[in-house]
């Protein structure tokens, strides 16, 4: 009877213990509003864990103010300062990193009077908290020091390259450590607008080239002239987003979807120079739809950088988000569109706090707070070791990245890299062949192959030697027999 009382509490205990696990992993799911997915050498989605999830939400009624309206951009600043561009309420809101509500600017003193925004599309901010103001419907870029006195405006660009019917109309604005201000301005194909420190007009930087499709260009060389005046001219997409890197490096997206390069990285001298060395061009889903409301290639709306070469880019079509490291691989993907927390209805804008990733919403007015999980956290540090030159801590931790995801073929690439570098040749093929990486596969087999011809050599020689003096001494037998023959 004992026996079967305590047999009947072990499986009330044990039912007890699956409820309560069944319960943790329904609690965690729920927080995470999204599967984790990537992309296999074969193009293939494959499932990952989720490497960010939500951790909370930001909006104007939590800070105990007016409610957001359609808010544009956001910047983080050097003193982890967050800055929204509330561009209905024509104010930044300046928050702290504990998502505090610390001022806002609505109104600056301009001359003998006080000035104010009339739609504060864009902003960025300096390492000397100096910040600068895309003013669309101003026509203008507004700097303010650190103490929001305004330092100066620089207005609608006067030149012999601009066309007559240029309208200038900012909406993003990034500085470099030159006081150079590069500015996109809505409905300009040109590029880049480069203003010098005094904010006077410099030139365009990385016109993108002219997007055609050949069959249109066909029907355009046999159409009449009414024709070709009704059909769409050949004209380059405009840049809809930049940002900038330690390095003065510019990373942008722009606005047409079908391009095959819709992230650049440009150069000072405008020419881009982004790394594709990842399975697959950093271009967003690989898999889409035909047809329907969110049919075709990923739309990017916004970009971020780190320190450590790893950018972020913002897909308004589907609300996700794709984080690439410095030679294009694809790293993780997270986000969805929806009305849960985690889920976004018209993302727009998105930046670093640390590891944390925010994203804007201007269609709901809210800002989404994103913490990284223990497999991204790995897989960020692993990025940031190898960028700096740290191969063999960066492995170890790519280890620890297949623990959780046997498939996440980058870390065994990670791992081939720095079995390389440490001289490890034939360990390095064996993991680049697991990563599917032809590059590397190639450059540790042919090292491996001439370390075993190097450690063969001798015994290459000595097999040689032996080989001909066993030939000259059969020889020599040979005519001594044939001699003592014929005596």
């Amino acid at each position: 009877m004992k026996g079967q009382l305590r047999v009947v509490k072990l499986s009330i205990s044990f039912f007890l213990l699956l409820s309560l696990l069944a319960a943790t992993a329904s609690t965690a799911l729920a927080a995470t509003p999204y599967e984790g997915y990537n992309y296999s050498f074969w193009g293939d989605t494959t499932p990952s864990p989720v490497a960010y999830s939500p951790d909370r939400v930001v909006d104007g009624y939590a800070l105990g103010i007016d409610s957001f309206n359609q808010p544009r951009d956001l910047y983080i600043s050097a003193d982890q300062h967050i800055y929204v561009a509330d561009t209905g309420n024509k104010r930044i809101i300046v928050l702290n990193d504990r998502y505090e509500f610390v001022r806002e600017i609505k109104e600056f003193r301009n001359g003998a009077e006080m000035d104010t925004f009339k739609s504060p599309y864009g902003i960025f901010v300096t390492e000397e908290n100096d910040k600068y103001i895309a003013d669309m419907d101003n026509a203008r870029i507004v700097q303010l020091d650190a103490n929001d006195q305004l330092v100066k405006i620089i207005d609608a660009p006067q030149s012999e390259i601009l066309v007559d019917s240029f309208v200038f109309r900012p909406t993003k604005v990034i500085v470099d450590k030159a006081e150079r201000v590069y500015v996109v301005s809505q409905g300009t194909f040109d590029g880049i607008m480069e203003f010098d420190a005094d904010g006077h007009f410099s030139g365009f930087v990385g016109a993108n080239r002219v997007q055609f499709n050949p069959i249109d260009y066909f029907w355009k060389t046999i159409a009449t002239q009414e024709q070709r005046n009704r059909m769409l001219l050949f004209v380059p997409t405009e840049y809809t987003n930049v940002d900038i890197d330690e390095r003065g490096f510019i990373y942008t997206t722009n606005s047409d979807a079908n391009t095959s390069k819709p992230i650049r990285r440009l150069n000072p001298t405008g020419i881009d120079v982004l790394r594709s060395q990842g399975y697959w061009n950093p271009v967003g889903d690989l898999k889409t739809a035909n047809i329907g409301e969110v049919s075709g290639p990923s739309l990017f709306t916004d970009i971020t950088v780190t320190d450590s070469g790893i950018y972020s880019a913002l897909d308004s079509k589907r609300g996700k988000i794709f984080t690439y490291d410095w030679d294009g691989n694809l790293l993780y993907i997270f986000g969805k569109m929806g009305n849960q927390v985690g889920t976004f209805s018209t993302p727009t804008a998105i930046d670093y706090l640390g590891d944390d990733i925010l994203v804007l919403d201007r269609g709901t007015n809210r800002l989404t707070v994103f913490t990284v999980t223990p497999i991204g956290a790995l897989i960020n540090e692993a990025v940031r070791l190898h960028f700096q030159g740290d191969d063999v801590e960066s492995a170890e931790l790519w280890k620890r990245v297949i623990e959780y995801d046997a498939n996440y073929d980058i870390a065994y690439i990670g791992i081939s890299k720095a079995l390389l570098r440490q001289g490890l040749n034939e360990e390095a093929t064996h993991y680049a062949e697991l990563g599917k990486d032809r590059s590397y596969y190639s450059k540790a087999f042919q090292r491996h192959r001439k370390e075993v011809l190097r450690d063969q050599l001798g015994n290459f020689f000595t097999i040689g030697l032996a080989v001909i003096l066993g030939i000259v001494v059969y020889n020599a037998m040979r005519k001594r027999r044939r001699k003592s023959q014929h005596v």
